[in-house]
């Protein structure tokens, strides 16, 4: 009895800290994202509509290589230009190693993922 009234003595700091680092997360995390939910990964089971995560995925801003304060304009320009640059057609065409074309076609699905789950976020 002795034994077990000492290890909960040296565990309490530690779980009192647990507790207290986890509520200060919460806190700060409510008022970071209070005015743009479409900054912040949705609710519930962080998945977005195309399923779980890759560990590969990068973030979508980056990607089409916006900042997310970015107007919704901005966003639709930078889409279309790499999606001109990007689109595998062009390159089929051309005399081009089919590694070269796969890598393309890899780029551009890429932007239009990105490209969508910016949509997503944002509502337009």
């Amino acid at each position: 009895m002795s034994l077990i009234l000492k290890l909960l003595l040296k565990a309490a700091p530690l779980l009192l800290f647990l507790l207290v680092s986890r509520a200060v997360r919460e806190m700060f995390r409510t008022q970071q994202g209070a005015g743009r939910a479409y900054d912040r990964p949705p609710e519930g089971d962080r998945q977005g509509a195309a399923g779980p995560r890759r560990a590969g995925r990068r973030d979508p801003y980056a990607v089409l290589g916006c900042p997310p304060s970015s107007s919704d304009g901005e966003i639709k320009k930078r889409y279309r230009e790499l999606l001109g640059k990007y689109h595998p057609d062009k390159f089929i065409g051309q005399d081009l190693d089919a590694d070269f074309v796969e890598l393309a076609s890899k780029k551009f699905q890429e932007i239009q993922e990105a490209y969508e789950a910016i949509r997503s976020r944002r509502g337009f």
